[in-house]
């Protein structure tokens, strides 16, 4: 069966998935919810590329993290 994977704002994600059930029946329609972590480091450098930051600075300072927090 052919599907398709659309990713929604929360606002007004309910109304979305309404009209799809509406449509195409409620037994058509699922919600897949992907939960994701991220390592110390990659958010530290994940926040230095976001904000402009040199390449060098975010990775000095994620060095700084240790391996195993406390």
């Amino acid at each position: 069966m052919p599907d398709f994977d659309i990713d929604f704002c929360m606002d007004n994600r309910d109304k979305v998935i309404d009209y799809v059930a509406e449509t195409y029946g409620r037994d058509a329609v699922s919600q897949i919810v992907t939960f994701g972590t991220m390592a110390a480091k990659a958010v530290v450098r994940d926040v230095a590329r976001v904000q402009g930051k040199a390449f060098g600075l975010a990775d000095k300072l994620s060095k700084l993290i240790p391996l195993k927090l406390a």
